[in-house]
């Protein structure tokens, strides 16, 4: 069974995974800041659902080392006991919450269990910054695929994974967004990338993530090239997707599987 809800309208929601309760990418309140404001700074348009709204969890998975996704401020109000995420996230969230379990990943340990769901990291082709990974879900019955940025799969690491459950959900960015190569390049491939992926994994359930529009200002944001995606009804009319689309434009847990 899977359950899931937003926690804002960019990327944070909590997510049913079996008897497996957990939060991906909690920013509840304040700036995302890159390096500095001049630099990159945004926020939410739609106000966050409150502390005291978030649902019962177990873990919070951390899929990106960037303050919209590894932010801070947050996980010190949530405080919470386990946290998964990329190695390179370690040092600052032993320093955040030194008394929580960290559990990490790497292009060697691409693999974590945790009450009986494991977590595939599967890490990008690029080598360079911008680096945004993705994750598999899977509770040996069905499972779930969360890029976050779209996605540069390494598709020989898939094959190497060897039998996944089916993927009933997958969760990735609709809109296509740009900067020029000396600020990281393609931050989300759009449609284009969200076709590949569900060719790759054939999901019963497509949900958009990450394509909140903020607030923003700084350099960042004057060279950013954002085509937003389509009206829902012209998404419902594309023949890889119509079946699969399930727009969540709410705060309400509600169930896919």
């Amino acid at each position: 069974m899977i359950k899931i809800q937003r926690l804002n309208m960019d990327n944070s929601w909590y997510i049913e995974l079996d008897s497996l309760k957990l939060l991906v990418d909690p920013w509840l309140e304040g700036a995302e800041i890159d390096y500095f404001s001049w630099f990159n700074k945004q926020w939410h348009r739609t106000p966050p659902l409150k502390y005291d709204e978030i649902p019962t969890y177990d873990i919070v998975l951390i899929t990106q080392k960037y303050p919209d996704h590894f932010h801070r401020k947050t996980l010190k109000k949530l405080k919470p006991q386990k946290v998964m995420g990329p190695e390179s996230i370690r040092r600052k969230v032993k320093r955040i919450l030194p008394k929580a379990e960290f559990i990490s990943f790497n292009k060697k340990k691409k693999q974590q269990s945790v009450d009986g769901v494991t977590f595939h990291f599967l890490p990008t082709k690029r080598w360079m910054d911008p680096i945004y990974d993705a994750f598999l879900i899977d509770d040996g019955n069905e499972s779930i695929c969360l890029a976050t940025h779209g996605f540069d799969i390494d598709y020989t690491y898939i094959k190497e994974m060897g039998e996944f459950s089916p993927v009933t959900l997958l969760m990735t960015p609709f809109n296509f967004y740009q900067l020029p190569a000396f600020l990281g390049g393609t931050v989300s491939p759009g449609l284009e990338g969200v076709r590949q992926l569900a060719e790759e994994f054939n999901p019963t359930c497509v949900v958009p993530t990450h394509d909140e529009d903020k607030h923003a200002r700084g350099i960042v944001s004057k060279f950013a090239k954002i085509i937003k995606s389509m009206s829902k009804e012209d998404l419902r009319k594309i023949p890889w997707l119509e079946e699969t689309y399930q727009p969540l434009n709410h705060y309400h847990l509600t169930k896919i599987s």
